[in-house]
């Protein structure tokens, strides 16, 4: 009879197995999982001196007491989930944790997120060490497609982005996209409670968010395409109130009411398509005309959205209180801040007033300035309000967004915009400032408005000429921008730059530190 040279556990997962090997006896596969190596068994009953016992899996669990690592979970429920993803049900969540049940990579990763915003810098220190295990626990269990592995690397794929890491937030949010592909996300498993179903939708709504905006910031072709078969994210009350085993009412209908998050994808729609929109004009594939008529369509689709919106959704500061209150907040900012954001990008483009031929390009411009503005009224006013901060990473990049638009205003706008316009200008710099004590990567986008402000310098007096460099910069915020090298400005614009260069002086220790 053939003797074994594997564990029956390698053999089915057909990978090698190192049962036998120094300095353990056991196969590291076996020792990692906690399971019981078949040939370790085998030889030990065939041998009559014991083995030495198995080395135990490393417990990360250690290195984190209990009271921070709940205390974490609850910083990042607060500050990062139901924003730029949406993820758990948030007492699965916590229940999950204190049982000891959420896989290490999961966990790690939500610590290694939520790290950053501790007051104590014990804490803070260790961002990268919770980073580092949670890629380290992932990739032990690498071939295991399941819901939990695609929520970790979601997380981590987050992390890199906001550490300036674009291979690795490539990589992650590949493998993410491809498990839920395998998984035929967000089909339900007839065993699914109601927890479980909705897990599984506003997973694969997150990951659709996700896909659009890495596309757009890497500059890589999307994953998962456009589609309306699926219900939207239901009520965010509702499903926070499910409990395990029950199901909840019109579950997975596409006549359902959608909560904000279900909103956040209908936006995220129109986002797809100015970004598509921006990319052909990167290609110079449009005509004048062509570009214009999209650029109306997609602001009639904009604007039938926020008609759309139920009474209780409209930005009122009753209503943001109100959200507030129920612990919506920050989601209902977000969602906001994303419409103006999304606004900004699609009317950029008009703000180069050489266009004359375009008939909407005056108007299309006066557009970008009032959402550039609403975007940066809106996050001031978020900041007065408790729990209604936008503290996420990508946050960085719709303020730098705003701030080039702002600058433009104050560059080349009339004599009357420049005060408030120097006033929300300094409002955004400070967000982004705090926003770089909490994500590095954010320093690479402050670099870029500095960039955008050289470029205006360097456009013809008194006009800001729109080109190709220029949609790079509104969406490619993943990659470094290279400096856009026209002739030297002209003395009016030398004069007002001295004015922006004071509006810009808050940032400038920003850019060296």
């Amino acid at each position: 009879m053939k003797v074994a040279k594997s564990c029956s556990q390698c053999r089915a997962a057909k990978r090698k197995c190192t049962a036998g090997i120094p300095p353990q006896p056991a196969c590291t596969q076996c020792v990692q999982k906690g399971l019981s190596c078949s040939l370790l068994l085998g030889l030990s009953s065939n041998r009559q001196k014991p083995l030495a016992p198995a080395v135990a899996a490393p417990d990360y669990s250690e290195r984190v007491s209990d009271k921070v690592r709940d205390q974490l979970v609850d910083v990042y429920l607060q500050l990062i989930h139901d924003k730029p993803h949406t993820l758990f049900h948030p007492e699965t969540l916590k229940s999950r944790v204190q049982s000891g049940s959420l896989p290490e990579a999961v966990l790690f990763s939500i610590l290694a997120l939520a790290a950053r915003f501790s007051s104590d810098p014990m804490i803070q220190a260790r961002v990268k060490d919770f980073y580092q295990t949670a890629k380290e626990s992932f990739k032990r269990a690498l071939d295991e497609v399941t819901i939990d592995n695609i929520h970790a690397t979601a997380l981590i794929g987050n992390i890199c982005g906001a550490d300036g890491d674009p291979t690795g937030e490539s990589l992650f949010f590949g493998i993410s996209f491809r498990m839920a592909q395998i998984l035929r996300l967000p089909e339900p498993s007839p065993e699914d409670d109601g927890i479980m179903r909705e897990t599984k939708l506003r997973t694969y709504w997150s990951l659709y968010m996700i896909d659009q905006w890495s596309s757009a910031g890497l500059d890589m072709p999307r994953q998962i395409p456009d589609t309306s078969q699926h219900p939207l994210p239901m009520l965010e009350l509702e499903f926070w109130q499910l409990r395990p085993g029950e199901q909840a009412r019109g579950s997975m209908t596409r006549d359902r009411s959608p909560g904000l998050w279900g909103y956040m994808v209908i936006l995220a729609r129109i986002f797809g398509k100015i970004h598509e929109l921006h990319r052909q004009l990167a290609n110079g594939s449009l005509t004048d005309t062509e570009t214009e008529e999209q650029t109306r369509v997609l602001a009639l689709e904009l604007e039938g959205f926020a008609q759309s919106l139920p009474s209780t959704l409209e930005l009122t500061s009753g209503n943001l209180e109100h959200h507030a209150m129920l612990g919506l907040g920050a989601t209902f900012v977000a969602l906001h801040l994303g419409y103006h954001h999304y606004s900004t990008l699609l009317y950029f483009h008009y703000l180069d007033s050489t266009l004359t031929q375009v008939p909407n390009q005056a108007l299309f411009a006066a557009r970008c300035k009032y959402h550039a503005v609403a975007f940066s009224d809106l996050l001031s006013s978020s900041n007065e309000i408790p729990s209604c901060e936008a503290l996420y990473f990508i946050v960085g990049h719709m303020t730098v967004i705003s701030s080039s638009a702002l600058l433009h205003t104050l560059l080349f706008g009339e004599p009357e915009e420049l005060p408030d316009t120097r006033r929300r200008l300094y409002s955004n710099f400070q967000v982004l400032l705090k926003l770089k004590q909490y994500w590095s990567d954010v320093k690479m986008m402050i670099t870029r408005l500095f960039t955008f402000q050289e470029a205006c310098m360097r456009s013809t007096d008194q006009v800001y000429i729109v080109d190709k460099w220029i949609v790079k910069f509104l969406l490619q915020h993943a990659l470094p921008i290279e400096k856009n090298l026209r002739p030297p400005f002209t003395q009016y614009l030398a004069e007002r730059d001295r004015f922006a260069e004071d509006a810009l002086a808050i940032l400038r220790p920003a850019e060296h530190g």
